[in-house]
Order: C-alpha cells, then sequence, then structure tokens
C-alpha cells in the first residue's frame, strides 16, 4: 500500500517563486507509513559546466532524509522510469507536477511501472514537522593512517568497521547506551530523550546530543580462536603517508515514536552518510594538489525546512567557496541574493552555548500586548544582544550607541555578510577617525557618538548604504510607522535610534491603522546585568514600548542599515 503523503508547507512556498520549466528531485522522510516531502533540487540545465546534480544533495542531508521521488515544473517532462532508479526509500516514488499557471500541484505515485494519481496531499507546517521529527546531532573523532594512493579504501574500510557492529552509542543527558548486539528493552522515545535534551534558547537549534564509542576486543569463545603464528611481511619503497583526526559532526532526522534500540542503525548510517562526504571533500582537494581536513558546518537557509550539512576545508575562507556556493545556491532554487551556506550562516547548537555568549533573538520571549487589527514587522535573522558592561569592559554612561552599533553589526555577521568580528569601542573610535569624522584623541576616550556615526562606520566597515529617517519630537515618531514597516518588511535589520542623550535599537513596529496606536519593540543596550533572557525580559530592557516611551523634547534621529546584493 502507498504511504500517506505529506508536504512542507515551506516547500510549497518554495514552489511559488519559480518562473520556468524544469525538473527535480525530491527529498523526504519516512515514518509510520508516511512520506513527509521537506525539500526539492533542481535538475541542471544541459548547458552547465561542473554542476551539483541533485542525487549527489543526499549526502549533505540528515540521515532518514532520503530521494524520494521527482519533480516536474511546468511543461517538462522526466524519462520514466529511469528517473526513479536511485530511489530506494519506497517501493512507490512520488512524482509531483507542479504548475507555473495556476500553482497547483498534482501527485502521483509510480505503482506497478504506471503513474497513479495519489490522493490529496496533506499540507504540514514547519511547527507540525517539529511535533513529529527531532535532530540526533552525533559527534566523534576517527584516526585515519593511510598511504595518500589508498585513502579511498581507507574510508572504505572504516565505513565497513562501523557498519559491522563494532560501535556503540551513548545518549549522554539520558545515560542510555547502544551495542550492536543489544538484546536488552529500550522502551525509551525519541520523544522522552528530546525532552531530557531539549534547552529552548532563542537563536539555537536543540538536537539530541551523543558520542560513538569503538569496541576494542571481540566477543569469541576459546573453541572459535583461531591458532596460528603471526607473520610479518616489510616491503621498502618510498610513499605518501597521511595521519590525520577525522572529526565527525552529523545529523539524523528521526520520528518522535522511535525507541531509543531503533535509532542504532540510523546513527551507523549517519556516521556512514559523514564519512562518504568527507571523503568527497578530500578527494576532490587532492585532484586540485591539496589536502585541508573538513571542517563539517551545518546550515539552515530561510526558506528551507531542514539542516544542510557542508564540510570546510580548514584554511578555505568563505569567499574561496563562493563558486562551490553558488552552485548549491542554484540547485536549491534559492535566489542568490544574500548568502546561504557562508561560515557565518552556520546555526549554532544549544549544547554549543556558553552563559557569557550575548543572548541572541531575546524578542522570541516577548509576550505581545497590542490587540486588534494591526500591522506589524519585526526583525527577521539572528541578531545578538549587546549591551553595557558586557565583555568586561565598562561603557556605562557612554556606550549606548557603540552597543546598539554592535548588535547591528552582529545581524550582518550572523546572516553570512561578513566574517569580519564584532568591533570594539576602540575599532569604532578609529573608523571615525580614519574616516575624517573625529580627531586622534577621540581613540580611547568616553565620548559619544550618535546614529550619524554609526552610520558612518557601519557603510565604512560592511560596505552597505544606511537611510536616515528624522522625528522633531517624540511625538513625531508614529509619522514614521509606514517606513519602519517598509523596512522591516523588506531589510529586516534592526534600527539604531538615537535622541537626546540616549541611544536604542529599534526591532520592530506594531500599530494599528484606525486608532493610530502603536508600540515598538524596544531592546535596551543600558542593560549592566548578566546574560540572563529572563530578568532581560521581564525587567523591560526587551519589549514593546508605546508612545509614552520617546520624550516629547528630544530629537530623534533614526540609522536604517540596508541589506547589501551579495552570496
Amino acid at each position: 500500500m502507498p504511504p500517506k503523503v505529506r508536504i512542507s508547507s515551506t516547500m510549497i512556498n518554495k514552489l511559488t517563486n519559480l518562473t520556468s520549466n524544469n525538473t527535480g528531485r525530491l527529498f523526504g522522510v519516512m515514518s509510520d507509513n508516511s512520506l513527509t516531502v521537506l525539500s526539492f533540487a533542481l535538475n541542471p540545465s544541459p548547458d552547465d559546466e561542473d554542476v551539483i546534480n541533485p542525487t549527489e544533495l543526499q549526502l549533505n542531508m540528515p540521515a532518514e532524509i532520503d530521494l524520494c521521488g521527482i519533480l516536474c515544473v511546468g511543461e517538462c517532462q522526466e524519462d520514466i522510469p529511469n528517473a526513479f532508479k536511485d530511489i530506494d526509500i519506497t517501493d512507490n516514488p512520488l512524482l509531483i507536477k507542479y504548475s507555473l499557471e495556476n500553482n497547483h500541484v498534482s501527485p502521483y505515485y509510480y505503482i506497478h511501472e504506471k503513474l497513479m494519481p495519489a490522493p490529496e496531499l496533506e499540507i504540514i507546517s514547519e511547527a507540525e514537522i517539529w511535533q513529529r521529527f527531532s535532530y540526533i546531532r552525533l559527534k566523534t573523532s576517527l584516526p585515519m593512517v593511510t598511504q595518500k594512493c589508498e585513502l579511498t579504501e581507507a574510508f572504505q574500510t572504516t565505513r565497513k568497521n562501523i557498519a559491522s557492529g563494532s560501535v556503540g552509542f551513548h545518549f549522554s543527558d539520558s545515560d542510555i547506551f547502544l551495542l550492536g548486539n543489544d538484546s536488552e528493552s529500550r522502551e525509551i522515545s525519541t520523544k522522552e530523550l528530546a525532552k531530557k535534551s531539549f534547552k529552548n534558547i532563542p537563536g539555537y537549534i536543540d538536537v539530541i546530543d551523543v558520542t560513538m564509542f569503538m569496541r576494542m576486543t571481540n566477543e569469541l569463545s576459546k573453541e572459535n580462536v583461531l591458532k596460528y603464528a603471526p607473520v610479518l611481511q616489510q616491503i621498502k619503497r618510498p610513499f605518501e603517508s597521511l595521519q590525520f583526526d577525522l572529526n565527525i559532526d552529523t545529523l539524523s532526522l528521526v520520528g518522535n515514536n522511535l525507541t531509543a534500540t531503533q535509532l542504532y542503525s540510523i546513527l551507523v548510517e549517519a556516521v556512514c552518510r559523514s564519512l562518504r562526504l568527507l571523503e568527497r571533500s578530500l578527494m576532490q582537494q587532492l585532484d586540485n594538489d591539496l589536502f585541508n581536513i573538513p571542517e563539517i558546518m551545518h546550515f539552515k537557509p530561510k526558506s528551507f525546512v531542514h539542516l544542510i550539512t557542508i564540510p570546510y576545508p580548514t584554511g578555505i575562507s568563505s569567499e574561496d567557496m563562493k563558486r562551490y556556493r553558488k552552485k548549491l545556491d542554484k540547485l536549491l532554487a534559492f535566489d542568490m541574493l544574500s548568502p546561504c551556506f557562508k561560515r557565518g550562516n552556520a546555526v549554532k547548537f544549544a549544547r554549543d552555548y556558553k552563559s557569557n555568549d550575548p543572548i541572541l533573538q531575546p524578542h522570541k520571549a516577548v509576550k505581545s500586548t497590542l490587540v486588534g487589527q494591526t500591522h506589524i514587522s519585526i526583525v527577521d535573522g539572528l541578531y545578538a544582544y549587546h549591551h553595557y558592561q558586557q565583555d568586561s569592559f565598562n561603557d556605562s554612561g557612554w556606550g549606548c550607541a557603540y552597543r546598539s552599533l554592535q548588535t547591528i553589526f552582529s545581524w550582518f555577521r550572523l546572516q553570512g555578510y561578513t566574517d569580519q568580528p564584532i568591533p570594539t569601542h576602540r575599532t569604532i573610535q578609529k573608523c571615525l577617525v580614519d574616516i575624517g569624522d573625529k580627531p586622534p584623541n577621540f581613540i580611547g576616550s568616553n565620548q559619544w557618538i550618535g546614529s550619524t556615526e554609526v552610520g558612518f562606520v557601519l557603510e565604512t566597515l560592511l560596505g552597505i548604504t544606511v537611510r536616515v529617517l528624522c522625528a522633531t519630537t517624540g511625538n513625531k515618531m508614529t509619522d514614521l510607522n509606514w517606513s519602519l514597516k517598509e523596512h522591516f518588511d523588506t531589510q529586516e535589520i534592526p534600527v539604531m535610534i538615537g535622541g537626546g542623550v540616549l541611544a536604542h535599537t529599534i526591532l520592530g513596529i506594531r500599530f494599528n491603522e484606525n486608532t493610530k496606536e502603536t508600540q515598538w519593540l524596544i531592546l535596551d543596550p543600558h542593560y549592566e546585568g548578566a546574560e540572563n533572557l529572563s530578568t532581560i525580559i521581564n525587567k523591560g530592557w526587551c519589549g514593546w514600548k508605546n508612545e509614552e516611551f520617546w520624550k516629547k523634547d528630544a530629537f530623534y534621529n533614526l540609522c536604517l542599515p540596508q541589506k547589501p546584493i551579495c552570496y
């Protein structure tokens, strides 16, 4: 019986952005006799050179996300049944036809060498997906010693050893061990493992962490022990030897109803998939007389529902990877107007969070208070909350605009627009001196800066443009409602506002067009405490503020950074 088919609403929205005929491949996960289609990749055109084929992308996916069908966009056709030859997740692969004229999605099953109409697709939201599935993240290190000419054989041997049951896994948060021949009942479910592991930190990805260990001895009875004399053969010849540690960092996407014992084979597949991905990266480097150990990085583009894994060779910058990133963007139908796979785009996991790290996206914990029909627009993307006394630097009373600038700069950094570190107060001051805006003695001083200087620094360090808005009094702030809404809808970047002696960061706006009632989502850089989200929210350092927040006798300048077009 063909599986029930669900499809991600995020993928449906992505299909609506396609404008030309094409074909592609579908990726999804099978669970409880239901196929959940999560993403697609487009086939390259015949004229393209040095391309990535969609089938190759499976190694970049979390284990359990597999090739599950084909996609036909517009009037394009695929060679049936040849197009289905690489699909082994199901005996009844899926074909989806997408109409460019009316955005209609038509699903078909390939059953007994015939295309049969499938029942209507169930469209599920991203939130519903994460009610059904969880990520497992496995990290380990494998020593590799091999001759350069035998690297492929070394990877094959390593995969064979892992698949033979010689490894075990440990879920540290639940203190559960899984062994290849383990017959002990493990009734705990993935959902229960997640409850023990998830931390719900804004801006961080929650995963179930697991480690891998190798069995050092075999379980053999005395009767099975072979008795023979050791033989040593010595051959003297020159050769190139490679000795390195291979750092595995791999993901699996698993159904929350699975029990721990059902995860063993999935984790083995995840490690083997990661080994193939790393092998491909190293072999491509050797073809170009390079050898840099890859660093595994995970990414989640905005219009993508699941994570993608990319091996970044150490010492290779995002700019050096530009050609590869461009091919990947094209394959996954991204607009190539903003970076998706630069180092700065890599996701952060809750396990890697440190208590003194700047808090990411604190506004996610803020409850809205304005009711009724309102227009609402909020910053989109990761940013870090920078405030007084951070980094063991005392800027209380004068550094609020510097901190607001750092918050804005963090948005560009975490969106992958720059690899530059967050500028310090001294770096900001030196930049203003270098462009002739301030005298040399400004460096190292405790002098304030305003929105104009913030704009100068952003333009200089990031090469972007800024837009400036003005309100002659606090009462006039509502005159800027539509301009701020447009900014957050299109640019999605935090806004710095300076007025009187204070600077703040605006993260969003909501207003009722009829009553004119307005609220601004404010991030206050004057906070001087520890990185405690509960305190920051409960004490109002990040929250919605009404019109009384603005001083009636103050003049306000707003610095609105603009997104550059780059990838």
